[in-house]
């Protein structure tokens, strides 16, 4: 089945380190932006979780001005982390850079490559949704505390992730443990193997910390830990795998898409 997939990217490792500054600045924007942007989710979830007092006296401004803040922090170490310290893991953003290089857009993103990514998120998605199904037969969990969100709240959160969260656990700590791999082992390049270790270890980081998330909604069960880190662990090697194959934006493009379907359309928590 693989054939039929699109060929992987290829990274230009030169390109890479001569626009890393360039690159660093488009992330941080995006990263800074799309934290701002799951402000409509924050705010809602505080309504819904009779938490309104923490920011009925805090202005939208003071808002952006407190995520933007912190996102500039916490963005600039995860993106200095991909980009420098996990060099030699050689994956970066090579899209972003391939852009930067003059290339058009059409040169940039191949098509076969966008229609694949958001099948694969789509997919992932009702998958999940479907199991979460199953799951309610087989041991089902108790009532939510409150309901989720609405759907324009849950979109802007899937905007917010899909950037924020592919920046943190795949450009970052994926990144950073497969280069700690490459320096214990003394490997000058990534094997598949080794991808592979960081690709999983990084999905089930991805799972454990989306457990107190879950916290928000359930009492913290066996089975709704459980649930919380397999289903996570299996969206964490999705979007682990398509970021090694495909890059970074293609990795944000599948997190987005899979949110939309899962906490949007799906609205499994509702």
């Amino acid at each position: 089945m693989i054939r039929y997939l699109p060929k992987p990217i290829v990274r230009n490792q030169e390109e890479q380190v001569k626009f890393r500054w360039k690159t660093f600045w488009w992330l941080l924007i995006m990263f800074v932006s799309a934290a701002v942007a799951n402000i409509p989710h924050a705010r809602a979830v505080k309504e819904l979780t009779s938490k309104a007092r923490d920011f009925e006296h805090q202005s939208i401004l003071q808002s952006i001005i407190g995520n933007a803040g912190a996102a500039l922090i916490l963005g600039f170490v995860f993106i200095w982390i991909g980009l420098w310290v996990s060099a030699r893991a050689n994956l970066g953003a090579p899209l972003i850079v391939k852009k930067l290089t003059g290339k058009t857009f059409s040169n940039t993103f191949d098509r076969k490559t966008i229609l694949t990514t958001v099948l694969i998120g789509s997919f992932v998605g009702f998958l999940l949704l479907l199991l979460l199904k199953v799951q309610e037969y087989i041991l089902p969990m108790e009532t939510a505390n409150f309901r989720h969100p609405s759907a324009i709240p849950n979109l802007f959160a899937s905007f917010s992730a899909g950037i924020t969260e592919e920046i943190i656990f795949r450009l970052g700590i994926m990144s950073l443990i497969i280069t700690a791999i490459l320096y214990l082992t003394k490997a000058k390049i990534p094997s598949n193997k080794t991808t592979w270790i960081g690709i999983l270890l990084t999905a089930l980081i991805f799972g454990l910390i989306h457990i107190p998330m879950s916290g928000k909604y359930y009492e913290l069960t066996p089975i709704v830990i459980g649930t919380t880190v397999l289903g996570n662990v299996i969206t964490g090697t999705t979007f682990g795998w398509i970021f090694w194959r495909y890059g970074l934006i293609m990795a944000m493009l599948a997190h987005f898409i899979f949110d939309v379907v899962f906490h949007v359309i799906g609205t499994p928590f509702g």
